[in-house]
């Protein structure tokens, strides 16, 4: 005996809510994975949708591997409505068939994925105004104190409106922000040092500028060319590496005497050097485990502890000799980035704001600590009290912020389960002699699943 279509349509609408929406998942509508929503503005495009006149947004749930509801939000009498529609994995593929061939006939910019745009655009800026633009009438040997002003306007505008027209219709992602401005920036430092490389004592101010500036933009367009192929807390973490590769070349430099004696080729070999290693040992460590943005900051923190601890520590002994200093911090640094990466982030991952968190924390603790130490010093104040206590509030503090997020940032492992799901819509699409084509189709009344 068929069960009648109204009772059948209760049923539906009393049980079918309660019994799926604690285990649905927003997934995308389209194949590629970059449309979540379908908003009023490219429903306007896509004409997806025409019987709801006033279309607000609709998305795609996932109740299980073969279940989806799709979410239609409408306005009608000066109310907002939503629709919920059934939908078999058959019916979701042609419904994304559709999606892709809509947005690839109206509005193929709906794809891009612009998430960094905007600050890979900041970062672009802000370097022209703090370096392309004086450094352009630098190189130029431009002396007319008019023309510099009027090169250094246009090419901090220009900062501006490259980046954002050259991007307009590709992809920039976090990880190509990043990598961009981290190119930028660096490859300035780089480009100084390449410049005493090849000439030794005959550089100059200008060769320096010249090859910073080159550099710079040599480096920006390779980091945005690698930010294709990583996430952006890979991104992130290698320049953490690649950072802490260059300090160290710095530092050894120095305990090499290599600044003391003029010799400049090899500052700048050590230089160049260290920053390579450091991004290359980032990139081996960061391909045996995944890194947030928030476990590169994490690992920051480490390492910037790690190197200032043990200068505490040696100053509380009187230690005198100023090439222990430069080692032991070295060596701490080191000790904080592997600590990092094998314990601190391995397993978890951060969020962005909770890495901020942990090194504001660190600095925060510090300061408590600095304040501590002025409160017990004398007028002249007390070198040793203030790294000692400043050391200690700054460990106190990564310790104590780290602790509030650390638990809620473990990965958590899926085990195997039964999943066990109830949906009297089947009883609505089994009631109907004919069943009407499209999304709309036949949903099982139950579903059983095993994971494991």
């Amino acid at each position: 005996m068929r069960t009648p279509p109204t009772f059948a349509f209760f049923l539906f609408l009393l049980l079918y809510p309660a019994s799926t929406r604690a285990q649905e998942v927003q997934v995308p509508l389209d194949h590629e994975g970059k449309i979540d929503i379908i908003d009023a503005d490219l429903e306007k495009k896509l004409g997806l949708f025409p019987t709801y006149q006033v279309f607000r947004g609709a998305r795609l749930y996932q109740i299980s591997d073969t279940l989806y509801v799709l979410e239609i939000t409408y306005e009608a009498t000066d109310r907002t409505l939503k629709a919920r529609l059934p939908l078999t994995a058959s019916a979701v593929k042609d419904l994304r068939d559709k999606v892709g061939l809509r947005v690839t006939e109206r509005a193929p910019e709906a794809t891009l994925n612009h998430e960094g745009r905007t600050w890979m655009t900041i970062g672009s800026t802000t370097l022209s105004l703090g370096f392309y633009g004086w450094a352009v009438p630098v190189v130029l040997e431009v002396d007319d104190g008019k023309i510099a002003v009027a090169l250094y306007m246009l090419t901090s505008g220009a900062g501006f409106f490259i980046p954002l027209g050259m991007t307009s219709s590709i992809d920039v992602t976090d990880a190509h922000a990043i990598l961009y401005v981290y190119g930028g920036t660096r490859g300035i430092i780089h480009g100084v040092f390449l410049n005493d490389l090849l000439l030794g004592e005959d550089a100059t101010a200008k060769g320096g500028i010249t090859f910073g500036m080159l550099g710079s933009i040599g480096e920006s367009i390779a980091g945005f060319s690698a930010g294709s192929r990583m996430s952006a807390g890979k991104a992130s973490a290698l320049g953490v590496y690649g950072d802490f590769g260059l300090g160290l070349a710095l530092g050894t430099c120095s305990l090499l005497e290599f600044f003391d004696d003029g010799q400049e080729r090899a500052v700048a070999a050590t230089v160049l050097v260290g920053s390579a290693g450091g991004l290359i040992a980032g990139d081996l460590l960061t391909n045996r485990q995944p890194y947030t943005r928030g476990d590169a900051f994490i690992l920051e923190g480490a390492g910037l502890l790690g190197a200032y601890l043990p200068i505490a520590a040696l100053d509380l002994f009187d230690v005198e000799a100023g090439k222990t200093y430069t080692a032991v911090s070295m060596a701490g640094s080191v000790a904080g980035l592997a600590l990092a990466h094998q314990s601190l982030v391995r397993g978890k991952d951060f969020s962005t704001g909770e890495g901020i968190l942990v090194q504001l924390g660190t600095v925060g603790g510090a300061l408590v600590g600095a304040g501590i130490a002025y409160l017990l010093s004398s007028d002249r104040g007390d070198e040793t009290l203030f790294l000692t206590s400043s050391a200690i509030g700054a460990l106190g503090g990564f310790a104590f912020t780290y602790g509030q997020f650390s638990k809620k940032a473990e990965i958590r492992e899926a085990g195997s389960s039964w999943n066990l799901n109830l949906f009297p819509a089947g009883l609505l699409t089994s009631s109907f002699a004919k069943r009407p084509s499209g999304w709309l189709s036949r949903v099982p009344f139950l579903s059983v699943q095993y994971r494991f």
